[in-house]
């Protein structure tokens, strides 16, 4: 079965639906438009007419329309009309292109029920006769975006929090190879799986101050952002704060200091200490620079 789906820029759905077990492919693409083969060009300038998409192909049998539904209305905001975020544009409406009389009934039903739990009342999403409707896929550079540009700066910013909540949320739906993370060098591996220690004062981050985001070598979540670091003298690099939700803190083996996990993917980060009064907050997240991996801000 085929669904069409548009939910904003299609990189950032494109990329969970491809995770999800029983989709056999998740095309990125445009539709609903009133110009022949457009281009991404042409689509960013809103003059044709198209929504970005994603052409969803799965098995009934293995994932339903209902569960396609859910995901979809979860993950983006379907209250805002031509918009997603900082996105702007007709481009990125909230529409879906159904493909035949059941598939409208599920999705009505699916609005109707679901959408307004997560949303309210003021759901825009357009809800479109697809059948006599031309799919355009999308430039090839497009296809699989995040999974090929992850360090980029709308992927890490944007498209990271989306996958790192589904991995948390909907982790039973994933496909078996879908939930494999960052291939780690022994060294990584002796930090990150083994709760290593790399050597202070030599390492990537402790003198390192510009601003971006850090994010989690293992699994791309954003862990901390560059106005939470701080030089503390202590060799490694030093954070006052999180990003909410990014950092768990649990007991160390040793019985005495608290160890910090990354919330997404349990890879070792460090520890946390408490009471220095090295700044205001008066805690140090004292972190390994194997464990994180620095992406700057676009300017």
């Amino acid at each position: 079965m085929q669904i069409i789906l548009g939910g904003g820029c299609f990189w950032c759905i494109e990329t969970i639906y491809n995770k999800i077990n029983g989709v056999n492919s998740a095309i990125s693409g445009y539709m609903g438009g009133h110009t022949l083969n457009p281009t991404y060009k042409e689509i960013c300038n809103g003059d044709t007419g198209h929504a970005e998409v994603i052409k969803v192909d799965f098995d009934e049998k293995i994932v339903n329309l209902d569960t396609i539904l859910q995901i979809f209305w979860t993950f983006h905001d379907p209250t805002t009309l031509n918009r997603q975020g900082n996105d702007v544009g007709t481009q990125y409406r909230s529409v879906i292109f159904y493909m035949n009389d059941d598939q409208q009934s599920i999705i009505e039903h699916s609005l109707n029920t679901v959408a307004k739990e997560l949303w309210g009342d003021h759901i825009v999403t357009q809800i479109v006769n697809g059948q006599d409707k031309i799919f355009y896929e999308a430039e090839a550079y497009h296809q699989h975006y995040f999974d090929n540009h992850p360090d980029q700066g709308y992927c890490s910013i944007v498209i990271s929090p989306k996958v790192s909540k589904f991995r948390k949320n909907f982790s039973y739906l994933m496909k078996p190879q879908a939930d494999k993370y960052n291939t780690l060098t022994p060294e990584e591996q002796y930090v990150i799986l083994h709760k290593g220690t790399e050597r202070p004062f030599t390492n990537e981050y402790d003198k390192h101050f510009v601003k971006g985001k850090y994010i989690c070598r293992q699994c791309n979540a954003e862990l901390y952002t560059s106005d939470q670091k701080f030089d503390s003298g202590c060799g490694w690099p030093a954070f006052d704060d999180e990003v909410p939700d990014s950092v768990t803190k649990v007991p160390d083996a040793d019985g005495r200091r608290t160890e910090i996990i990354c919330s997404n993917c349990n890879g070792h980060l460090g520890h946390v200490f408490y009471g220095e009064r090295l700044t205001d907050k008066n805690t140090r997240h004292c972190v390994n620079s194997l464990s994180i991996r620095f992406v700057k801000d676009a300017e």
